[in-house]
């Protein structure tokens, strides 16, 4: 408990670093470097946004990391900001986030027209989500979804550091 509680301060710490350092327009506003939120604020993700977010947490969800949490938040949280900056005619997001044993599954489709290949703004979005998950031991996916929409996809270890 000690170590996680000094981990999370140093990741604070080194939020705060990386956002000083950077000299851009996409750095990140003070409040992102915040602590983290987790599971409990996703049923907020929507409430910004002109469109429906669904969240739906099934399985086993007790008792995760801090960083874990702190993850599928973030996953969400972006993914939903991606879809209201780069997709066309977006009613619904859903987020779909089912844990068990071994791994935490999250998934962030919407059903708007997305761009196959959407512009790059200058932002960290999509491969700051990949790195955020590949820290972890996960896997991180994101496309055009199966009929509409774009589609994320992320496996996180259930006991990653």
């Amino acid at each position: 408990q000690v170590i996680e509680e000094a981990a999370s301060k140093t990741l604070v710490e080194l939020r705060t670093i990386v956002g000083a350092l950077r000299d851009d327009e996409d750095a990140e506003p003070r409040a992102e470097r915040a602590p983290q939120r987790g599971l409990n604020a996703l049923e907020q993700l929507g409430a910004a946004y002109p469109f429906d977010v669904q969240v739906s947490l099934r399985g086993e969800l007790k008792d995760l990391r801090p960083s874990v949490e702190a993850a599928i938040y973030r996953l969400a949280q972006e993914s939903v900001t991606n879809a209201a900056r780069h997709a066309k005619d977006v009613s619904t997001v859903t987020v779909d986030v089912f844990g068990d044993a071994e791994e935490i599954r999250i998934v962030i489709a919407d059903d708007g027209a997305a761009l196959v290949h959407p512009p790059r703004a200058g932002g960290f979005g999509l491969a700051g989500m990949e790195e955020r998950a590949f820290l972890l031991g996960g896997t991180f996916t994101a496309g055009p979804g199966p009929e509409r929409g774009w589609r994320v996809e992320s496996v996180l270890p259930r006991n990653a550091k």
